[in-house]
């Protein structure tokens, strides 16, 4: 470890993002605090953060402002303070004013994040800044919206204008627990809305770009208070679950420095400045990576960055701090960041059901990796993890699994009139 620097940074929850965080400036040698509210979490146990109980800025963001509030006066000094989800960039944002004397946010300006969490304007920047996206449209009634399906080609993707919208209180349950939903007709693009409009009555229609998940790429980069670009690296997704609409759980570093030009004009074309994770994906038929979206703070698997020399979050807290920033000085090296939480149960559910993938799957995990929640040199999160997640969760589903079993065998054992007693 490096000397202790004195700005504290504060790290709002403490999923692999957090961890993630934690782990890259701890190791640096600065002084981490970690914001949880969940008590049982993984992160909750890094050897590299004081974690402290807090509300979440999802469900109570005025009681979270209270504590924040307090925890400034008690540390003394400004602190750093790194949002890992959007509620908790809406959260900063809105709370700025008030959290300024305690701490110093790494979230853009207001005007930015609307353009970055909405992605109807995001939509409208990539066309000002001739970037190549999807074309997308709005609807806020059904009347709207059948009336922009009769120009739609399908399949397309039905997605919240602002996915925060879709997370609130019960709205995750109302749409499925569902981040997007592919609509392959007019009737089920209908039937799906009734659903939707219970939680919010804007939608976002998009264009589909066909090919499979691994033709999804990122740009990840960082642009100081100047909106000057500092620096960046690429990465592109090998799997993601659920298919199509769902998390990366497999991405791997790449050298794909084309990216960056686009995703340079448009980032300055907004006014951004912090830490951006701005995805593509490659449209084969036009020969071109098309916009998907822009996330405007630290994402799952930044930690990327840090093994090609690109340390984000690094170039973040120096900024925020009043220190010099680093000079950057990417290197093209062989790393894949995985989810152990979701890839181990798919292996296994793989393996039960005897699906032949399971091979492909775990080979898309080969090479030097980057684990969501394992370090070895910060072990105690993946055993908390496995004690208290893995292995109670595996015990349930082969409890339920072998209980199917003995029932579905005790069926076909039983006699049926055409049987002999």
């Amino acid at each position: 470890m490096g000397e202790r620097v004195q700005t504290p940074a504060v790290v709002m929850n403490m999923y692999y993002t957090g961890l993630g965080i934690a782990r890259s400036l701890g190791e640096r040698g600065v002084s981490v605090i970690g914001l949880s509210a969940q008590p049982r979490l993984y992160g909750n146990f890094t050897r590299y953060a004081k974690v402290l109980r807090c509300p979440d800025s999802r469900h109570e963001p005025e009681v979270l402002l209270h504590f924040l509030l307090n925890l400034g006066y008690d540390l003394g000094q400004v602190g750093v303070i790194f949002p890992t989800r959007d509620d908790d960039v809406l959260f900063l944002d809105r709370y700025r004013d008030e959290l300024a004397p305690y701490f110093v946010p790494v979230v853009p300006e207001r005007s930015v994040v609307e353009r970055c969490l909405d992605k109807w304007k995001t939509y409208e920047c990539a066309l000002q800044a001739d970037v190549p996206t999807p074309k997308c449209w709005v609807a806020s009634n059904m009347n709207q919206l059948l009336e922009i399906a009769e120009g739609l080609t399908w399949p397309c993707v039905m997605k919240p204008v602002a996915a925060y919208h879709w997370r609130k209180g019960a709205n995750w349950g109302l749409v499925g627990c569902r981040k997007a939903i592919a609509i392959q007709s007019r009737a089920q693009l209908a039937m799906e809305y009734t659903r939707i409009v219970q939680a919010d009555e804007r939608v976002l229609l998009q264009e589909i770009i066909a090919g499979p998940d691994d033709q999804l790429l990122v740009a990840a980069c960082y642009l100081d208070r100047r909106s000057t670009w500092v620096g960046g690296f690429s990465a592109q997704k090998i799997l993601q679950i659920p298919e199509g609409f769902g998390t990366g759980c497999i991405v791997r570093l790449v050298n794909r420095p084309e990216l960056f030009e686009p995703t340079e004009r448009l980032l300055k074309a907004m006014g951004f400045t912090g830490i951006a994770e701005v995805e593509y994906k490659w449209d084969s038929t036009l020969g071109q990576f098309r916009l998907i979206e822009i996330n405007p703070r630290p994402w799952d698997q930044h930690r990327l960055g840090q093994a090609c020399g690109v340390d984000l979050l690094y170039l973040a807290y120096c900024e925020h701090a009043g220190l010099p920033i680093p000079t950057v000085q990417r290197k093209v090296v062989e790393k894949t960041w995985v989810a152990e939480d979701v890839l181990i149960p798919s292996a296994l559910q793989s393996l039960w059901r005897r699906d032949r993938r399971l091979w492909s799957l775990l080979l898309r995990a080969r090479g030097e990796r980057i684990y969501g929640i394992w370090s070895a040199r910060d072990p105690l999160p993946f055993l908390v993890y496995l004690t208290m997640a893995l292995l109670p969760a595996l015990i349930t589903t082969l409890t339920r699994r072998v209980w199917a079993l003995i029932r579905k065998t005790r069926g076909h054992s039983l006699p049926t009139e055409e049987s002999p007693v």
